[in-house]
């Protein structure tokens, strides 16, 4: 049965950008809610959000590893 190692620093890193888009969306984008700047951040929010989503992604992928049979002999 093969086991999985997880990497604590991908973990951290995605939280990290999970914690970003939550304050684009939260706190950053109503600072400019009536103004005429509004709908420029608004896009641009999006595009980042789809970015750090993105990359919080990749980095839930990159965390685990699996384990083979060799590796556990010697770990």
């Amino acid at each position: 049965m093969a086991g999985f190692k997880i990497n604590i620093f991908y973990v951290i890193a995605s939280v990290c950008s999970l914690l970003l888009v939550i304050y684009i969306w939260l706190i950053f984008l109503p600072l400019y809610e009536g103004t005429v700047a509004y709908e420029y951040v608004r896009n641009m929010a999006f595009v980042l959000t789809i970015l750090l989503l993105a990359s919080a992604g990749i980095q839930i992928f990159l965390s685990v590893k699996k384990i083979s049979k060799d590796e556990k002999i010697f770990a």
